[in-house]
């Protein structure tokens, strides 16, 4: 490349700038000595969806959600219903053993944060913080499906195995 093509070109482009850059702002000659007044700015409207209204609040269900989860009873009876499928055999003696465990140890009961939900239809993902008595604390991002549950919403069991991996 020569210097004449860099220079044209960089002339080119300069004067088509200074023209777009004369129209933006009003001017109808850029021979004009006088300046022009630029034109006040007009609200438009574009054929640009509105967003949607803002999802419900989730919160609430989903702490009831890990709320019941960690609560008393088993894995194969009334726990079963907040996990998406439920777990299998050995999944649920596995979790069961760890819950009676967890509870010896006196990390129960739990109290749930949950975060940065985000919601895409029948699923939510969420940051969820988990503090027991003791102080202890853990961290995790969870999926919630909706389902069959009193709260209307399940653990996904990817979550599950995830939860119960990190615990075992």
């Amino acid at each position: 490349m020569t210097l004449k093509t860099l220079v044209t070109g960089f002339v080119t482009a300069a004067a088509g700038a200074a023209v777009v850059a004369a129209a933006a702002g009003g001017m109808t000659s850029i021979a004009s000595g006088a300046p022009s007044q630029a034109p006040a700015v007009q609200p438009v409207v574009w054929d640009i969806p509105m967003p949607q209204a803002p999802a419900p609040d989730l919160q609430s269900p989903l702490v009831q959600t890990l709320t019941g989860l960690a609560g008393p009873g088993s894995y194969t009876g009334a726990k079963a219903s907040y996990i998406q499928g439920g777990l299998g055999r050995i999944e649920s003696r596995l979790a069961d053993s760890k819950y009676r465990d967890a509870q010896a140890k006196g990390y129960f009961p739990l109290a749930f944060a949950v975060d940065n939900i985000d919601q895409n239809g029948p699923v939510a993902t969420a940051f969820v913080t988990a503090t027991s008595p003791t102080g202890a604390s853990a961290s995790q991002a969870v999926t919630f499906v909706t389902g069959p549950s009193p709260t209307g919403w399940q653990i996904s069991k990817d979550s599950a195995m995830a939860l119960l991996s990190s615990v075992a």
